[in-house]
């Protein structure tokens, strides 16, 4: 009966917005994150208590511990209301001891904590994330409630359909209403909408390697860990453009790492390079365009000093390489660079050859691809172990891409209302 209050009390607060706005909400399920599970074991604990109280005030005069009734009634009544107050001194025994309910069993802090040994960290009340996206989301108009909704509609690679274009005008208009300088990149947008959760790991990460490494350790560990990075990929672009190799001793480790990955490479269409998405208004720079395991990949490279032998392991990276994807498929990226549609194949025809940029490499007939849907994620390994490669199909990426505009929708979300970067 509690949780079923609890229920209809959220109901009732969500029926304050207009109609539309509660069916938008509803649909992509912001309002399931209302309240943490802390939260809502917390309200329960209260609700309990309340209705206890409560019981104990509507009881008749007559139910209550009378000292003068009891002496009128002799000795049974005497004995009745001794059970009476030993059942009430049980209960109340009960109240000041340490909860047996399931926040007690989870050892998870409500708003009134219980009595446990281990300390946690206070949990807010409602995720600062998502009080920032219902604030957003109840200052909107139904119109741009509306021209938002387009992001969950735009396709991995399909292109748009004509019931799609009214509502890519109205959320291009949107976008430019905000008179931004540049698009958001992928990465920006990923680390904009960060769980609390999230959040917290990386902080505590951040504060352990203070702590061991001091703050100017630390910047120098970050500055080095970059600098690494860059030299990796600068070598992985020597050699799959088959141009003088460079391995500098720091990376030597990470290039061992790659010796079974790189040969499997049939062929590279472009390498570090700038893509935007025509529709959903994001860029980013993808790291490989390759043919892998026969299929056109979208390939990025990695590092790591301990092992990521599972895709959970990787954090977002999934949702960086299918938020690519999507670019590239949207976008005129492959016809104009002849790798994909049927411009592309009358230019190999006529022997055309694409070497404007050293990232471009000349595609034949047989080599023209349509459409990217799959990606390949690339974990090299400082120690020289031999890097995981986790391959996304293109099963794997629609479950991504998925994902990806939940987080674009909430960043755009955040955006207008000036929550977000």
């Amino acid at each position: 009966m509690l949780t079923l209050g609890l229920g209809l009390r959220r109901l009732c607060c969500l029926s304050k917005c207009s109609s539309s706005k509660l069916l938008f909400i509803q649909n992509y399920d912001y309002s399931s994150q209302q309240e943490s599970v802390q939260d809502v074991i917390a309200s329960i604990i209260r609700n309990a208590k309340d209705n206890d109280s409560q019981l104990n005030d509507s009881l008749p005069k007559s139910s209550k511990f009378s000292p003068t009734k009891r002496t009128q009634q002799g000795s049974s009544g005497i004995i009745a209301d001794k059970k009476y107050e030993s059942e009430r001194n049980r209960n109340e025994q009960k109240k000041s001891a340490p909860s047996s309910d399931i926040a007690s069993e989870l050892e998870i802090e409500t708003a009134e904590p219980v009595v446990i040994q281990r300390k946690k960290a206070p949990v807010a009340n409602q995720p600062l994330l998502t009080r920032k996206v219902m604030q957003a989301l109840r200052s909107l108009t139904d119109d741009e409630a509306e021209a938002l909704a387009f992001i969950k509609n735009v396709k991995l690679s399909q292109p748009l359909v004509p019931e799609q274009e009214e509502y890519l005008e109205r959320f291009t208009s949107f976008v430019q209403e905000m008179n931004l300088r540049n698009l958001p990149a992928v990465t920006r947008i990923i680390s904009a909408t960060q769980t609390d959760y999230q959040k917290f790991i990386l902080e505590q990460w951040k504060l352990r390697m203070v702590e061991e490494l001091g703050v100017q350790g630390f910047e120098e560990y970050q500055k080095e860990n970059f600098a690494k990075g860059h030299k990796l990929h600068y070598a992985i672009q020597q050699r799959l453009l088959e141009e003088p190799l460079e391995v500098t001793p720091n990376i030597e480790g990470y290039w061992k790492s790659l010796q079974l990955v790189l040969p499997a490479l049939e062929h590279v269409y472009s390498l570090e390079d700038n893509v935007v998405h025509p529709y959903l208004h994001y860029r980013g720079i993808f790291d490989c365009l390759a043919i892998y395991r026969g299929c056109a990949c979208v390939i990025d490279w990695k590092t790591s000093s301990k092992p990521k032998p599972t895709l959970r392991d990787t954090y977002d990276y999934p949702l960086q390489m299918v938020a690519y994807i999507g670019a590239l498929n949207q976008s005129d990226y492959l016809v104009e660079r002849g790798y994909g549609g049927e411009a592309a194949l009358h230019l190999c025809a006529v022997g055309a050859v694409y070497l404007e940029r050293p990232t471009c490499a000349p595609v034949s007939p047989d080599l023209v691809i349509p459409q990217v849907n799959s990606a390949a994620l690339v974990v090299a390994y400082e120690n020289g172990d031999p890097a995981h490669i986790h391959f996304l199909d293109a099963a794997k990426c629609q479950y991504y891409w998925k994902k990806w505009l939940d987080k674009l929708h909430q960043y755009w979300l955040l955006k207008s209302s000036g929550a977000a970067s």
